[in-house]
């Protein structure tokens, strides 16, 4: 079965109605006057308790030339049926390993938040699948990116992603 994962960046305001909007909300408070919070200021615990799972922080190396994750969460381990706790991005066997760098280089050095959707379709039997993402900056020195909290909203249909990704497995047999 032809499997088809897709991204296209949104407007912040798109994605402000679902558990984006929570993390976004919570980020912005957290960051007061500067361009972003430091990592001692955005606590995941803080979160809602359906949030965390669906967290993901990853250190920025080298000023952005790669990305190397401190928290994966236990939902995106679910279903992704993987841990990717201490993996560099630049690792990742997947065909959207390039655009996840690029994005995140993005955070560094427009020292924005970015807002996604991502698609998937699993074949003409299946409905096809929506979740929203976001990526937001921290920076401990108030200069600088150092880290990037990213936060998709698989929690709905976590079970259909779950089975999406396992369809998938053939063709990145480490997504």
């Amino acid at each position: 079965m032809a499997q088809d994962f897709t991204s296209r960046e949104v407007p912040i305001g798109d994605v402000q109605e679902t558990g984006c909007g929570l993390v976004h909300r919570y980020w912005d408070g957290r960051r007061g006057a500067r361009f972003a919070p430091a990592w001692g200021d955005f606590r995941l615990v803080d979160l809602a308790g359906h949030i965390i799972p669906y967290m993901r922080v990853a250190d920025v190396i080298d000023g952005g030339r790669d990305f190397k994750y401190r928290f994966w969460g236990t939902g995106l381990g679910a279903i992704h049926a993987l841990d990717r706790t201490g993996v560099r991005l630049s690792e990742v066997d997947s065909p959207r390993t390039e655009t996840a760098l690029e994005e995140f280089r993005r955070v560094v050095s427009e020292k924005t938040c970015l807002a996604f959707v991502y698609n998937a379709q699993g074949g003409m039997e299946r409905r096809s699948l929506h979740a929203p993402s976001i990526r937001l900056p921290l920076s401990s020195d108030g200069e600088t990116v150092d880290k990037i909290v990213c936060y998709t909203d698989f929690d709905i249909d976590a079970h259909e992603w779950r089975r999406f990704f396992e369809e998938s497995a053939g063709a990145a047999p480490d997504r």
